[in-house]
């Protein structure tokens, strides 16, 4: 590391921004030095028409930590930001010194996934990022969810560029089977999952826990694919746990 503190990168999920880490930024920044940026496209990023792969954002993010002199940081994504981390996993292994998964998981699509992917992409290019609104806020939150944490995640939606919408969506479609990655994973890994998310099952979760060498499962019980806005605490607290389990 090249501060006092273990560098924490926070990676967010799709269709949204950094703000969803909004609970996690003041707190952890007391003992980390916290970084968590826009993906291309999503929030105050520019992005472009095309396909982005899982690594065309690690990439961008390996040349930002580049250049601000970051060479070992603990990487943390959510849902799609998961996917990134496998990426950055796959492209530059050594400079991961912890890593947490926050809903999200290991295997790709299957081809009835990446049909449905790419309906979306062309629906969002034609209509705009309300399809991506339509379709994603209601398998986000666990029942009963505060109208203000909903509408959060619909005004980060919001922000987020038709163009890159469809683009992370044809990314997310040919991103390869991350599973066979999991024994070789040899740092600190948290596991962080919703007991009622829709979108990743907890099953996968389990499995995904019991193939990486040093990884703990967290259980948020009261959140669906969002336990960094349902329950922040505890999503807090796991991440306080692993930046203390990384060595410096």
């Amino acid at each position: 590391m090249t501060n006092t503190k273990k560098v924490l990168l926070l990676i967010h999920g799709f269709p949204l921004d950094h703000t969803l880490w909004e609970h996690q930024i003041g707190e952890l920044q007391r003992t980390s030095r916290v970084l968590a940026p826009d993906l291309r496209g999503f929030g105050g990023s520019e992005g472009g028409p095309g396909a982005w792969t899982m690594e065309n954002f690690a990439q961008d993010l390996l040349r930002h930590l580049d250049g601000i002199g970051v060479e070992r940081f603990i990487a943390v994504g959510h849902s799609m930001g998961g996917y990134v981390v496998f990426a950055i996993h796959r492209l530059a292994p050594k400079r991961l010194a912890g890593i947490g998964l926050v809903a999200s998981r290991a295997g790709a699509d299957t081809p009835e996934a990446r049909a449905r992917r790419e309906e979306t992409a062309k629906a969002v290019l034609e209509r705009g990022g309300i399809v991506a609104e339509e379709q994603m806020v209601p398998k986000l939150f666990a029942p009963g969810a505060p109208l203000e944490t909903v509408e959060k995640a619909r005004a980060a939606i919001r922000r987020a560029s038709r163009s890159g919408i469809a683009a992370a969506l044809r990314g997310m479609a040919c991103r390869p089977d991350a599973t066979i990655q999991l024994p070789e994973i040899h740092v600190p890994v948290m596991i962080i999952a919703g007991r009622q998310d829709s979108i990743v099952p907890p099953a996968e979760s389990e499995a995904m826990a019991r193939m990486i060498p040093d990884a703990r499962l967290v259980w948020a019980e009261r959140s669906g694919h969002m336990p960094m806005l349902e329950e922040p605490q505890i999503v807090n607290s796991a991440l306080a746990e692993l930046v203390e389990a990384v060595r410096a």
